[in-house]
This record gives C-alpha cells, structure tokens and sequence, in this order.
C-alpha cells in the first residue's frame, strides 16, 4: 500500500524542525527564541541566562522545599530505526503478524531500557545518595522517555541540571481530561435500535454486518480507570475470562495514581470512554461501542485533580510494556491501540513527544483529543492541544449530530504546520456506560470523538492485523467523509481534519480493494502567450565538479516543462530536466545539475527550453562556461562573494553559504561563512560533505590553510559521538581522511593541512560532518579556505596530515559507517567515517494531457456516495484519488462555472478516468449612483460587496457617487458602507445589467475622548520574534455609551536604541470582546497598515475613515508585521496599577499578558454618533399658567440645540460636555407645540420629540344645578349634578370627590349625613386655575314615630254622628287621617277613602273629626291616620277601633 498521508501535509523543512527543537530545549544567546516565549523585551534582552532549570520550576520552589520534578536526558534512542531494521530482519523468515510484531516490540523496548540505563547511571547515584541524605524520594525512572521523576529540594534540582548528559529540568505538571456533562440532557434518538447516535453516525453497524467488529483487537485506555464489571464492559475486558467467570488483572490494568491492583474509576470519564470503543450488552442492548468485538485493557493516570507528567509517563510505559504486580513485563501483551481522551496545553511543548514516537515504532496507534476550549485556551487557530498537536499523534476533532464543528474543538494548524486535527467524530451528546453499571448521556469533549476513532482503528486491525500505524492513519483519512463549513470552505482542513471519520469506506477499502479515480478539469479557452523567464548565466566551472544551473520561469497559465540542453566541447547536445525547487506552476525557480564527469575539456555550452501548458516553446540564446582544471596555489575564498565551484552532497545535507546566526555568530573577515547550519543544528544521522574546486597541486608541494569553529556532541568524560574531518579524493570515489575535528572550540581557529604526498596531482578536498541518531549541536563553520605553499605551522596550526604521513585511512565508496560501543552507547567510529552520495531517483515521468483548445482549472472533484473529495493541480487541471471499488458518480465543480458529474467505475488497482471542460456561469453588472437621502448630495467613496461571494472585490463609488459592480447571476445581499453615513443592506437579484441607484441615511459623530490604561511612561518594550503576532488592549465605553466609532488608535514605541535595526511598519486591528470570557472574539476591521514614531511620541493613526463601529467593550489591537529585530518595539507600562486588560496574540489564539508584563501601552480615541436631542423639562402635555418657563434636555456635547416653538425659533443653546442644554421660553397663550434641533455645524443631526405646552391663566366655568341650596331631603344620598366650561379641565369634585364630566356637564352622587349638610363643587383645570360653588342642604330620612291613635275601641255610629280621631307625634307634622269603607263585595278589602286634615292642638297631639254622611252604612270601616314631616318622612298607623255604621237600620 502506497503511504502518501505524511506527503499531504505541509511539514517544516529539516532545518526549521531542528531550529524549533533546538530553541526549545537549548537556551540561547542573542536574538534566539527563549524556550517559553514568543516574544522578548528590552530588560529580557539586556540579560538572556542560559539554565536547564525550568522557571516554572524554580517558582514552584518558592512555595515548597521539596517539590516532584522531572530530569530529562540528551540521548535518545532511535526506536524507528530499530524497528525499521527489526522489521527487515525478521520478514525474511516469513514470520505471522503477531511474531513479527512481538520482535518490532522487543527490539524497540530493549533499545530504550539499554539508553536509559546507561544515560541514567550517574544521575541516579546521585540521586540515590542525595536520598540517604534526606534531601531526595520516590526516584522514578522511565525508559520510553529518558528520563527521571524525582522529588527533592532545589538544591539537588539545581544539581542535577549541571550533569552534562541532562538536557531538561522540568516540573511535573498536570494535564487535563476533555470533556463536560450536560445535565438533564436527552440522547438523540439512534435511527437503528438499541444502537447509539454517534455509533450509526460514523457507519459502525454496516461493518457489523461484514462480521468485523474489532474481535482479536486490543484497546488500552489511559484516563480515570474503569469499572471493568460494568454489564457493557465485563465481557470486553482482556482480565476477565468469560468461560470460568475469573479475573486475573495482571497485564491488564494499572494504577499509576495510587496503586490499587483493582480497577475503579471515582470519576467516571474512563468508563465512559471505554463504552465508546467497545460497550455492548450481552444480549444486544446498550450497544454503545464502535467495536464491541474488541478487548480492552486500562491505565489509571487521572485523579479528579487531572493527571501528573510522572504519572502519565509512567502510564505510557506499561502501555508500551504491561507488567504484572511484581513487575515483570509482557511486551506480547501490548495494546494494538492506545486511546488517549486527555491533554496539555497549546503550542510547542515535546514533553511527551519522545512517547508517542516510541509506540508508533512499537506499532501502538496513538489516539490523541484534539483538546477543548477552556478559559486559558479560547480555541481559534493553532490552539490544538500537545500531544495531539505532535506530527507523531492522530488527533481527534469533535462533530454534533448535525455534523457541525463543535465549538469546543480545538484547531490547528500544530506548531509544526501540519494540518490539525487528522479527523473527527462525534463528541457532541454521547450516551456511554458510567459508573454503578448505567448509562448517562450529555457528555460533551474531544475526549468522546477520540474513542470512536479507536473504536474505527480496532476494525480495521480485525481485517488487517499487518497494518502499521501509518497504513492505518492513511485509510482513515483517505476515506473520511469532507467536511466543510463557513470557516474552512475546503478540505482538509483545520477545523475537521481531513473530515468525519467513515467506518465503513474504511473497512470497505481494504476488504473490497483499492483502485484510482483520476482525470482533468478544464475549460474553454487557448493559451498562446509563450513563457517568460530570467537566468543569470554561469561563467565558469570546473572539471569533473557538478554544475548547478537555475532559471526562473513565468507563463499566464502554468509552466510544463523546462528542459536544459548542454553541449561539453564540440559533443553532442545533451539534455536534463529541471525540476521546481521553489514558487508555483506560474512562477518558479527552476534547478538542473550537469553532472561533474560530463564537464571536461576548456568550455560547454547550453540553453533552456522551455514550455507552457499551451504546447508555447521558447528556446533561450546559448551560454557559454569556461572550463577550468581547477585551482592551485594563490587560491583563496573568503565566502563574500558567491563561491564558484563548492558544492555539497551527502545524508541529511545541510551545508549552506551565507551569514551565521548561531555557532560563532560571525565570519573572520567579512560577514560570510559555509557552515553546516547557519541557524541552528546539524541533523542527526547525517554524512554530508563540501567539496572545494579540483585542486591542482605543484610537485614542490601545498597547504591547505582555513579558519574553523565547531560544536560537536562530546562530553566531559572524554567520549566523542560525531566528527567532523577534511578528505582528500583523486576520483571522488575514495576517499581518505586527512584532519579529524572533534568537541567544540571556544572561538575561530586555524587549521592546515599538509598536501604535499598529494603532489602534482589533481585532488578533491571535502569537509564532512557525521553524526549519529541522537544529541546534535550547532556543526562545522569554516572561513578564509586557502591552497598556499608556505606552512603556517609557525603560527598556531593545528592540523596535520593522516594518510601516508600518519595512519592512512584508505576508504571506498562502497563501506559501511561502523560502529563502537562505549559505556553501552552506540558510537560512531570516526576511522571508518567516508562521505556518501544519496541514491539518486530519476524523476518521474508525467503524462501530457495538453489540448491546446482547453486550459486547466482548479476545481473540487467529489465522489456522492462517499463523500470524499480532491482538489486539481491548478497547473493542468489533472487529479488523483485513492477509492474503494466500484460505481460511483463523480462530480467537478469550481466557482463560477457550472458543475458537471458523470458515473464512473473505479476496478479493484484499477484505474477510473473522469474528464471534465467545465462551462463559466453567465455574469451581469449592477451600476449607478450613491446620495445622501436628506440633501441629495452624490457621496464618494462609498464601499459596495456582495455578502453571500467574498470572491467579488468590493468597489467604491467615484467622485460623482458612480459605482459599478459584476458578478455571476443570482441573489444576494448588497451592503454599501461609507464614512458618516449608517450602513444599510439591501437583497438584489443579479439576473441582467442594471441600475440601481442606492440612498444612504447620513449619521454625525462628536469626540469622545481617549480610552487608555496605562499611566503614560514606558519602562520596558517587548518585540515578537516571528510577524503575524499582536498585542492589544480591551476599551470599555464610558457608562451610558453603548456604541461608538473609533477614530484613532494610539501606540506607544520604544525609542531607536532598541530593537536595532528595528523598523516603522506595523498593522492595526480592531476586535469585539465575543470570546471566551469577555477576550477578543471577531475581528471587526483591520488590518490597517501604520509607521511607528520611535522618538518617545505616541503613534496616532487615523482610523476615521473606515467607520468602525464598537460595542461596550472592544480591543485596540497591534500587529507586528515584520519579524524581530526588523519591527518596532511596543512600549509597556510596568509601574503603573495593572489593568488586567492587556493581551497577546501567538499563533492565531488569544491570551491574557503576564502580570509582570504590565500594561501594554495601546490606546484608542473614539467618537460617538450625535444622538437625538431630548427634551426632558417640561413634560409634554403640560398646562400652566406660568408664561416665562425653562425648557431643559440633552443632546450630544460640541453641538448647538435651536429650540423651536409652534415651528418658529424660539431660543439657542451650545451644548457643552455634560449633554445638557437649557433655554428660556415666553410662551404664548393655549397650545405651544415645542421641539429641540440638534446642528453640528450648521447641519441638522437630529430633532426631538415634539413637546406640547398650554398657557392657561382663565379659571372654569362652574354652576350647580341640583340641589339648590337649602333643599330639603328625606335620602341618604343625592346627585350633585351642574356645568363646567373650561378647554384645559383637569377635573370636577363634589366634596373632594371626582365627578363625572361629559358634554360640559358634570354629575356626582355622595352620601348625607342627618341634619346640615354643605356640598362644595370645586372645577380645576391642567393650568391650576380653579373656580368652587357651594350649597348647603337638610336631611332627615327616619319617619315619624305616631302613637296613641284613637278610637282605640269599635264605634257603633247613626247619621249625623261623629267620632273623633287622635294621634300623638312630634311637633310640626301635617297630619291627615282616612276612613276606610269595607265593600261588600269583597270581603275585608277596604274602598278608597278620602284623605281628610287633622289639626295640631297641642305640641304633637293631633286631633280631626269625622261625621257620619247620609246612606253611609259600614260593618267594620277602618280609620288610618297618616304623619308627613316637613322632609316628606310619612308614617300611617291603622285605629285599633273600628266604625260600625248605621248597621241596625
């Protein structure tokens, strides 16, 4: 299987790589990076101290005498190289997977216990002495990395980081888990039952069906333990044998926390992870594992407090080798994948990097989360976590459901510019086992996404156990699905990786097979412009030397081909094919090598040819090269100018010419060396060698004379691991060794070598450095290389010939470096050291599509089914693709042009081709003007873009408001943005040319003044080594603002004294306060370019013209953009009372600035959009009867309120810096309609609410109808009824109670009281004025009391009789009385009688007569009197003597 993943990926090159290692684990001097900084300071550059002690640990001793450290060793084994070599070793015998894995494994562990073992020797004696003493404990010595945990005083700390073989002191820090519990929170329904969503999501249950299920596969977990007896688990732990019920944990659990030899987890993260690699039930519920099939096995590392360096460490290296109790190991009971849901921080940090490496030579998948946001790490880019941020690691990105990118999941790119995460799952609501044997769901993290991918991995182990770790890495992400979003519009990328993990295609391609989809996308169209190019000729070279040549090549659509053709004397034409060593398929440098055996005699010639994708050739004007034999005495090169005729080959190659800026920092004369490295270490393993012209020697005999410095690995005790030396070539075949170079030199020095047994001969003269596979140091600089026939023994020489003159150490091309062992470490042995050639590869051959009707594109080429994507070489629109088998249909597409598909069948290592000639979308133009929508003025520089295309450039409108935009037909959304003016967006529909003229509502702004934090004098400045790094500061609005524009940002520089040389340019940026806990989240505008003043002046720069609007909080931010010492240094405040408000920018992720640091020394100035002037006093609708009032209110500070009443100017005031504005005002009788006018310059910015005022100095008009005065009433309650005429009433009340009033009438009905009662109406109105009448009115409402009423006995009357008829009362009654005449014809009933008059005698006794009339004839007739007071209170009393009238008649 062709293994390519690595290949995909963007990696450093070698040099930077050891340049990143080199500063992480060595301190050094100058401007070099420190090795936990990105930046340095004025203070930090006037003192750099180089120690091994880590600072964080010294802070750590601060607190505590005794404290556990990690010690960490220079030497390191090469466990991929034993493994490689293990591995060759072994397939000879046609060995099964498993034994040849075991010996991969055995030869790895083995090598790592031997290196630690004799690295360690004397600091663990040490140790073990500092122990008796008291000041040392628990000494831990780890062999997969080389290294020590120990606890002691600083003391021994500071000790142990003098021995020359370690290279670290670092504090046993603490790692976190990756993930959080939603409480409450309900699993998504699983589409297949009884199956978890995120299983079926990644298509686990399909590879069921196969029969894969991870069976024969082991798993090890390194989190917060397990509950093994879990009913999801119990039968997938490796401990457990299901056919006796008994467990035995030897081999299958550990606890480096506390030891315990059972499994538990107190936390439950574990158990939890461990149910999504292989939890089931044993009758088919609860399937919540990816590979139920699978064992699994279990390393405690993480208490609730997180998981220690020390103890992770030791995890790591039971996973590589498990032990039993009494520790004996079982490297065949290994994990096949170890799952890995926990992690550090952001960045480069390699402690566990040594880790990683040596289980991928062991052949342990390392599955990594990819970490998660937290409050010290916001998340963006490059905030993936170590270790899965290592190039070693397969880290795992979290999804949701809906295949969304979890916010949570950290991003890449890693700090060694890979593409980061690898791949993704979910993470996003996982259902798995916890402890106490059930389920819970919510769980949220990296930490769930990374055990499905080692759940996919067990799969695919089951099919194919012979898979490597990099076999498998490759069809992981060969067959993951794509995944895109907003963010990262393509794939990879560094959002999801190379996209979701798919179980499926994965166990699909290696059961079903492989085969190659490929093809081309082009489009219509010719290329007939040839390509251009620029070539300094050579002029001269030397015999047998190789030449190198260089052309730099440019055409419009790609460069195809560039040939160079030569000619060596009068022979035949020759030609070679240049290769792109650096640029693109539009412009690159183009380099082709003449090899040094075809270069003879006095001249050759040559010429280019060159050809573009449209067949176009070009043949360049031919060169001529002098030829030379070589040189000889008088020679002399002081590197200053190019070297003619040095040249380098060899392992791991490194040699370059230029200035140094490590190693001696500095040539001998002039500022230019050849050096091994110019900026950092040499390689480990490397064999390169630099060769000088063809020497051609006198027969009296020459020198060769130079100046040398080198840093060699080499120790105290007197071993020397790598070497430089000088060899001597007649052929450049064999070659011999005439000057070793060992350990390191403390400044330049001189060296010779005698070449006189090389007399009257031609020679090769190479400078060679070898090293092994561990420590490496800065390498081999040389200077001033001379051929003399003087000897300067005389003055200080330290080189003397080997060979003829000495030992001769005659060595051919064809012997292998050997070999010593010394103290148990493999050592190079410097006699059998000879340079050697790389193999050469012919380059491969490319098939030409070219159809000169048709030009390439880059475009996106998809497969439906399975979702899995390429991009086109943009050069010639060709592609390639790794797929399973079988038919699929395949889609092209790019923007702007119509997309295509077509069915395609891919055979099983066969080939499916699929051509596409794409056809462009139909294009249309909007145009028209931009106007300001109050005055009609045309507006100038108003920016146009189309939201949904960022592909289209925005335009601006010109001096007559004109704008013109195209773009491909459909529907968007236009915004148009412009200084002073509000934004405004608007949906189009692009479907035909068109005009649309746009208005845009003007917005006015006054100063706000200057936001700043600092106290205004910088002590100290800092400066980024790398560009694309910022500082910034958080503004806040004053209180009460909650917008506002940004005008200015003002920054702070050092002066010219430092960074020298410095530089002026730098870029400017704003950003809201969205992110994690207030930190910066989006950028809002920028980047703005800007010159800084470093003259001790602040730098303003004027923003005012990109109209940048901020909310509350936003961040003034400074970008550095030119690597240090070429940038300014930004001031800081350190005195001053921190803010806490400064903030760094590395790598694309935020964080807060180190206290000490102060504050960075960035300010903003701001203005606020003029508001609405507010009338504020009077109320509106207010009535008074005060004609000279003062009218209050706010509007904004600097501008001019015009007061205006019933639309006449009524009044003036300048508002000043409190908002606030009054004016006096006569106001006129009856309504006055008031508004306030804002002007900024004699333009109106605003008007207020109209505010409505009544002069009213009339009182109303008020008459009580009812009751009149003196009335008399016998209720208990009357109505007050009357007028009222008042235009600006406020009210009516009767008694101090309000009336109703409507119509100009008023009514009120209010209880009485016995005796006098007063009734007072009192009408007011809004102004105040009020009018009162009054009446007063008697009551009395209980009736008369009547008694004593006569005849109390039956009267017996004739005609012409009387009876008279008495009652007794109060005072003053009338009284009356009736006689009753019962009727015969019904009964009792009386008929109506007559009311006659009674007659007061005496103070309330009333006495009335009443004679019989004729023909009255009555059988009972009643008498009833009757008492009515002057209130109309009426009583009636019945006689108890009745009338018996006429009766005996």
């Amino acid at each position: 299987m062709k293994i390519n993943r690595r290949s995909r990926i963007r990696l450093f090159s070698i040099a930077a790589s050891l340049l990143i290692l080199f500063s992480l684990l060595t301190p050094v001097i100058g401007n070099a990076k420190t090795n936990n900084r990105a930046y340095r300071s004025v203070k930090s550059s006037q003192s750099l101290a180089k120690a091994k002690l880590s600072d964080r640990l010294l802070e750590d001793f601060k607190e505590n005498e005794k404290i556990t450290f990690l010690i960490k060793f220079k030497e390191k084994a090469n466990t991929k190289k034993i493994a490689k070599d293990a591995r060759k070793s072994a397939a000879s015998a046609n060995l099964t997977a498993q034994k040849l894995e075991l010996i991969q494994r055995s030869a790895v562990v083995s090598e790592l216990k031997a290196t630690s073992l004799k690295s360690q020797k004397s600091v663990k004696q040490f140790l073990e002495n500092e122990v008796e003493k008291g000041n040392a404990g628990d000494i831990r010595s780890y062999y997969i990395v080389n290294g020590i945990a120990v606890t002691s005083t600083k003391e021994v700390a500071q000790k142990v980081a003098s021995f020359e073989e370690v290279e670290k002191v670092l504090p046993n820090e603490t790692r976190q888990l990756y993930a959080t519990k939603t409480k409450e929170t309900k699993s998504p329904q699983a589409e297949v039952d009884n199956v978890e969503w995120n299983v079926n999501h990644i298509g686990a249950p399909h590879v069921w069906e196969m029969g894969i299920d991870g069976t024969g596969t082991v798993i090890a977990s390194i989190d917060t333990g397990v509950q093994w007896e879990h009913p999801a688990l119990k039968r997938k732990y490796r401990g457990y044998d299901q056919a006796t019920g008994e467990v035995n944990h030897d081999f299958s659990w550990f606890d480096a926390t506390a030891g315990e030899t059972e499994p538990y987890d107190e936390i439950g993260h574990g158990t939890h992870t461990i149910g999504t690699m292989v939890g089931g039930e044993p009758d088919g519920s609860n399937q919540i594992g990816v590979a139920p099939g699978a064992k699994f096995i279990a390393v405690k590392a993480f208490t609730a407090d997180g998981g220690t360096d020390a103890d992770l460490l030791a995890a790591a290296e039971w996973v590589l080798a498990p032990t039993d109790l009494e520790g004996n190991t079982r490297v065949d009971l290994a994990p096949d994948i170890v799952n890995n849901s926990w992690g550090g921080g952001p960045g480069l940090d390699e402690w566990y990097r040594d880790v990683v490496k040596n289980w991928r030579a062991a052949n342990i998948f390392p599955e990594f989360s990819a970490g998660n946001t937290t409050r010290v790490n916001p998340g963006g880019p490059r905030s993936i976590a170590n270790p899965a941020n290592y190039p070693e690691s397969f880290a795992a990105g979290a999804t949701d459901i809906n295949d969304g990118l979890a916010e949570f999941s950290l991003r890449g790119p890693s700090p060694y510019e890979e593409i980061k995460p690898d791949i993704s799952a979910p993470g996003v609501n996982i259902r798995s086992s916890v402890p106490g044997g059930g389920y819970e769901g919510g769980w949220n993290g990296t930490s769930m996404a990374a055990p499905a991918i080692s759940g996919v991995v067990a799969l695919l182990h089951q099919v194919d156990a012979s898979l490597t770790v990099n076999e498998l890495e490759e069809i992981l992400v060969s067959t993951a699905i794509p995944m895109t979003n907003e963010e990262y519009n393509e794939a990879p990328n560094n959002g999801y990786g190379y996209g979701l993990v798919n179980a499926h295609a994965a166990v699909s391609s290696i059961i079903t097979g492989l085969g190659t989809l490929k093809g081309q996308v082009t489009k219509h169209g010719e290329d007939t412009e040839e390509p251009a190019f620029e070539h300094n000729a050579a002029t001269l070279t030397y015999a047998g030397l190789d030449l190198d040549l260089s052309i730099h090549v440019t055409d419009n659509i790609s460069v195809s081909s560039v040939i160079l053709m030569y000619q060596v004397e009068d022979g035949d034409w020759q030609t070679a094919e240049a290769l792109r060593a650096s640029g693109d398929y539009k412009s690159g440098e183009y380099a082709v090598t003449i090899p040094g055996e075809q270069i003879k005699g006095s001249s050759l010639k040559y010429k280019w040819m060159l050809t573009d994708f449209g067949d176009n050739e070009v043949i360049t004007d031919g060169y001529v090269v002098q030829v030379k034999e070589g040189i000889s005495i008088g020679y002399s090169e002081d590197f200053e100018a190019t070297p003619i005729g040095w040249t380098s080959f060899g392992e791991n190659n490194n040699w370059e010419w230029g200035v140094p800026t490590t190693g001696p920092e500095g040539a001998v004369s002039g500022e230019k060396v050849y050096a091994t490295n110019l900026d950092g270490d040499y390689e480990t393993d490397e064999n390169a060698t630099l060769v000088m012209p063809p020497v051609i020697l006198p027969e009296e005999g020459a020198f060769l004379q130079f100046q040398k410095w080198h840093e060699l690995e080499s120790y105290q005790s007197g071993n020397f691991y790598d070497f430089a030396h000088v060899f001597i070539s007649t052929d450049q075949e064999e070659w011999t060794q005439v000057l070793e170079m060992k350990g390191t030199t403390t400044d330049w020095e001189q060296a010779e070598v005698d070449l006189s047994d090389y007399s009257g001969q031609k020679i090769y003269i190479g400078f060679n450095l070898t090293s092994d596979s561990t420590v490496t140091k800065q390498g081999l600089y040389i200077d001033d290389v001379a051929i003399s026939d003087t000897s300067i023994a005389g003055e200080g020489t330290i080189g003397k010939i080997k060979g003829k003159q000495g030992k001769e150490n005659h060595i051919s091309s064809g012997i292998n470096r050997g070999y010593l062992e010394i103290n148990g470490k493999k050592k190079i042995n410097p006699d059998t050291i000879r340079p050697k050639r790389p193999e050469i590869t012919e380059p491969s051959v490319q098939e030409n599509g070219i159809n000169p009707t048709l030009l390439p594109m880059q475009a996106q080429v998809s497969v439906l089914e399975s979702g899995r994507t390429v991009m086109t070489d943009p050069a010639n629109g060709t592609y390639s693709l790794s797929h399973a088998a079988g038919e699929f249909t395949v889609q092209a597409s790019t923007y702007g042009y119509q997309s295509q598909q077509q069915t395609v069948t891919i055979e099983k290592d066969g080939i499916g081709q699929a051509d596409f000639t794409l056809t462009e979308l139909p294009q249309a133009t909007i145009h028209g003007t931009i106007t300001d929508e109050e005055t009609g003025q045309l507006i100038e520089g108003a920016t146009l873009f189309l939201v949904e295309d960022a592909n289209i450039s925005p335009v601006k409108s010109d001096e007559n408001g004109n704008y013109s935009l195209t773009a491909y037909e459909g529907t968007y959304t236009l915004k148009i943005l412009a200084r002073n003016y509000d934004s405004k967006e608007m949906e189009i529909r692009i479907d035909s040319d068109q005009e649309l003229n746009i208005e845009l509502e003007p917005f006015y702004t006054y100063p706000g003044g200057e936001i700043g934090y600092d106290d205004g004098t910088a002590e100290n400045a800092h400066s980024f080594y790398e560009a694309g790094n910022g500082w910034a500061v958080k503004m806040s609005l004053p209180t009460g603002k909650d917008s506002a524009i940004v005008t200015e940002g003002i920054f702070r520089f050092w002066d010219l004294e430092w960074p020298v040389p410095g530089g002026k340019e730098f870029a400017v940026e704003v950003w809201d306060a969205s992110g994690t806990d207030g930190q910066p989240g989006k950028k809002i505008a920028g980047p703005f370019d800007a010159e800084a003043l470093r003259n001790g002046d602040w730098t303003v720069v004027d923003l005012k013209k990109y109209a940048i609007t901020v909310n509350s909080d936003f961040y003034m931010v400074y970008i550095q953009t030119a690597p240090d010492p070429n940038a300014p240094g930004l001031a800081t405040d350190e005195n001053g009372f921190n803010a806490e408000r400064s903030y760094r920018y590395i790598d694309g992720s935020w964080s807060r600035t180190p206290e000490n640091e102060g504050n960075t020394m960035i300010r903003a100035r701001v203005s606020y959009q003029v508001d609405v002037p507010v009338i504020t006093s009077p109320a509106d609708d207010l009535t008074t009867t005060n004609s000279n009032i003062l009218i209050e209110g706010t509007s904004s500070p600097t501008t001019t309120v015009q007061l205006v009443n019933n639309g006449e100017s009524a009044g003036t005031a300048d508002v000043g810096g409190n908002g606030k504005f009054t004016i006096p005002i006569e106001l006129s009788e009856g309504e006055n309609m008031l508004k306030a006018v804002s002007l900024l310059d004699e333009a109106q910015t605003g008007e207020s609410a109209p505010v409505t005022v009544t002069l009213d100095t009339e009182k109303p008009k008020l008459m009580i109808n009812s009751p009149r005065d003196g009335d008399k009433i016998n209720r208990e309650t009357v109505t007050v009824e009357g007028t009222v005429s008042d235009a600006n009433l406020d009210y009516v009340k009767v008694n101090d109670r309000k009336a109703n009033v409507s119509g100009g009438s008023y009514s009120k009905r209010i209880l009485l009281d016995k005796g006098e009662n007063k009734i007072e109406v009192v009408a007011r109105d809004l102004a105040g004025n009020a009018e009162s009448k009054s009446v007063a009115i008697n009551v009395k409402f209980n009736k008369p009391v009547v008694e004593n009423v006569t005849p109390t006995e039956d009267k017996n009357l004739k005609t012409g009789q009387s009876v008279k008829i008495e009652f007794d009362s109060e005072p003053g009654l009338r009284g009356t009385f009736f006689v009753h005449m019962p009727l015969t014809d019904m009964g009792l009933q009386i008929a109506n009688a007559t009311e006659l008059p009674m007659m007061e005698q005496s103070d309330g006794h009333y006495v009335g007569y009443w004679t019989v009339p004729s023909g009255v004839k009555a059988d009972g007739a009643v008498i009833e009197v009757k008492a009515v007071d002057s209130f109309h209170n009426e009583t009636r009393k019945i006689a108890k003597g009745k009338l018996f009238i006429n009766l005996g008649e």
